[in-house]
């Protein structure tokens, strides 16, 4: 096989984890690329890091061998980096294939239009931004937006990669030219596994015991992730032992807003919200939970669902979670509508006879091994490579 030079042009980039799971699963894809022998180099803004004066800017720097230059952002609507648009501008000839993650991203249209211009291939991730849920946001100015440059971007671009069915199925009717595939979000197995001595440690750290049932949410807290259906499914099941754990930051003051649900049904001494933290320290709360929630209005994919499954932390989503059609056919976990009283009857019924969580829990670890570790994705991904760049 061809070793090949990619360029991965994102506007956010590991380690800026509030940008939530995109930044994650291109950074794993870029290291499995790496580990496969091909030559990756990123190109990305130093958003969210201002936490990290030491960061090198403008300079390429080695992370998890990954050869990445952060480029300085600028003030301005969105994510401003003229430094990453100028060197792609330079640079883009020198790459067999540009693999572009940004929709709605200012810095996007300068990879596009110098890889059109030279004749380099180049894909586009679309991480759900062309969903109907997202152009529901803002619709005015996103229709807009898109007639003046995002057409441009993704009806040229010589491949569109779709994480899930239900993302492909959604942007058909936009009628895209270039060729569609799916692959899932793939995850480093050997970091996202069971952390069971951790897991004890980190329910004595929250005051939880061995007996306590715990269901848990993890991610950004936004509108977009259904969570005001949990107080409501909770509020019935207060005669039984559970605690509720949400782990992210919060967007749009969603958190406020869940505080007061809970409060209202007399739920606040059940509830625990903890900050975002570092993806290092995630397993071993996955692993502590007994059930993970994710009753979201919309998800391209679910990258937190295949997190939890990777650690044997079974899950419940709701029927707008991309993967949900994977969960459904490989019985590895259960999917509902965003009927609320179906809800109440799982959790109450799963809570009070555990043992029907067993099945999941004893196979889910080897059903994301088979299926999404990064090995397998970042081999899919290049397979896709070397056909476009044939074609």
């Amino acid at each position: 096989m061809k070793n090949l030079k990619i360029l991965h042009y994102i506007p956010v980039y590991a380690p800026a984890w509030e940008f939530g799971g995109p930044v994650l699963c291109i950074s794993q894809l870029c290291e499995g690329l790496v580990d496969l022998g091909h030559e990756v180099e990123v190109f990305t803004s130093n958003a969210g890091l201002n936490n990290q004066p030491e960061l090198p800017l403008n300079r390429p720097v080695i992370r998890n061998g990954v050869k990445v230059t952060y480029f300085q952002q600028e003030p301005g609507m969105g994510i401003h980096c003229p430094g990453m648009e100028q060197a792609v501008t330079a640079r883009a000839k020198e790459f067999d294939i540009i693999h572009i993650s940004g929709v709605w991203q200012r810095t996007s249209g300068a990879a596009c239009k110098s890889a059109k211009q030279l004749g380099i291939p180049y894909i586009i991730s679309l991480h759900g931004a062309l969903s109907p849920y997202s152009w529901q946001q803002k619709t005015a100015k996103k229709i807009l937006y898109y007639l003046w440059q995002e057409r441009f971007n993704v009806t040229n671009a010589a491949g569109i990669h779709y994480t899930s069915k239900q993302e492909l199925q959604e942007c058909l009717w936009l009628k895209l030219p270039g060729k569609s595939f799916i692959i899932p979000n793939g995850l480093n197995t050997e970091f996202w596994q069971p952390a069971l001595e951790e897991a004890k440690i980190w329910r004595k750290s929250q005051n939880l015991s061995e007996d306590d049932f715990i269901l848990l949410n993890v991610g950004r807290l936004h509108h977009k992730k259904g969570l005001d259906l949990l107080p409501q499914a909770l509020a019935p099941l207060q005669h039984l032992n559970w605690q509720m754990v949400f782990v992210g930051g919060d967007d749009d003051g969603t958190k406020a807003k869940l505080q007061q649900q809970f409060q209202a049904a007399n739920l606040s001494n059940r509830v625990i919200f903890l900050e975002r933290c570092e993806p290092k320290k995630l397993p071993a709360i996955y692993s502590a939970a007994n059930l993970f929630v994710l009753p979201s209005h919309h998800e391209n994919f679910g990258n937190v669902v295949v997190e939890a499954l990777a650690c044997r932390c079974p899950v419940l989503i709701s029927d707008k979670v991309g993967l949900h059609d994977e969960i459904v056919e490989s019985g590895m976990g259960w999917v509902l509508p965003r009927v609320v009283k179906e809800w109440v009857d799982f959790i109450s019924q799963v809570i009070q006879f555990p043992e029907r969580l067993q099945p999941v829990k004893y196979s889910s670890r080897a059903w994301v091994e088979s299926a999404f570790s990064i090995e397998n994705t970042a081999s899919q991904i290049v397979n896709y490579y070397l056909d476009i760049i044939k074609e």
